[in-house]
C-alpha cells in the first residue's frame, strides 16, 4: 500500500533517537507524541483540543505530551506516559517511527516530538480534565503551505517564526503548528507516495 511505503520512507528520514544536546538556558524539557494513522488511503494526523481547565494552553490544539517527570526514563517515556494519561494511547498500540528536531517555545519549553503510527481503528479514552476532544486531519492539509500565516519574532537571540493555520473549526498555532510545518516539509522531501499524502 502507498501509505505503508510512506511510513517506511518517513521512518528512514526521522532521527532514530532524541536530540541529546544541552537544553537552551531557562527552558524545561518536554516530550510529545505525533500520532499518524491511515484513513481512506491517506495519512492523517491525530490532534487534541485542551480543555479550559488546564493551567497552561487552555483550549489550544495540541499533541499529547508534557513536561518530563523525574521518574521518566527519557523524553520518549514522557511522551508515551502523557499519551496514555491524556488520550488512552497504550505503548503496545504505538509503532515508533522516529524523532523530529526539538522545538523551543516562547512559553518556556523545549519540546521533543516523537512521530508514531497508531492503529487505523484506534479509539481514545480522554482525560476529561485535560482533553476536550480529538480529531484527525489529513496530512495533506499541512503540506499546503499557502494555508499558513506567520508572524516573525525574536527568541533566544534568533529570528523565530510563529505559525498559524485554520483547519475546519480549529485554529492551530504555536508549537503544534510549528511541528506540523516541519513534518510537512519532511514529508514533501520523501520519494513520491501518490495519494498517501
Amino acid at each position: 500500500m502507498l501509505t505503508d511505503r510512506f511510513f517506511g520512507e518517513l521512518r528512514g528520514a526521522l532521527s532514530r533517537v532524541a536530540v541529546s544536546d544541552p537544553l537552551p538556558q531557562g527552558l524545561r524539557s518536554a516530550g510529545v507524541l505525533v500520532p499518524l494513522r491511515t484513513s481512506g488511503g491517506a495519512v492523517t494526523v491525530t490532534l487534541a483540543r485542551r480543555t479550559e481547565r488546564v493551567p497552561h494552553h487552555k483550549g489550544q490544539i495540541c499533541f499529547p505530551g508534557g513536561s518530563r517527570d523525574p521518574g521518566d526514563r527519557d523524553l520518549l517515556a514522557t511522551a508515551m506516559r502523557e499519551a496514555e494519561e491524556e488520550m488512552g494511547i497504550r505503548s503496545e498500540d504505538v509503532e515508533l517511527l522516529g524523532a523530529m528536531e526539538r522545538v523551543p517555545t516562547v512559553t518556556g519549553f523545549c519540546i521533543q516530538p516523537f512521530v508514531a503510527r497508531i492503529a487505523q481503528d484506534a479509539r481514545f479514552h480522554l482525560d476529561g480534565f485535560e482533553v476536550a476532544e480529538t480529531f484527525d486531519a489529513p496530512l495533506s492539509a499541512f503540506t499546503d503551505f499557502s494555508r499558513y500565516r506567520a508572524a516573525e519574532t525574536t527568541f533566544l537571540g534568533k529570528p523565530y517564526m510563529v505559525y498559524f493555520l485554520d483547519y475546519d473549526r480549529f485554529t492551530i498555532w504555536g508549537a503544534t503548528a510549528r511541528i506540523l510545518h516541519s513534518l510537512a516539509e519532511l514529508a514533501l522531501r520523501l520519494p513520491p507516495c501518490g495519494a498517501a499524502v
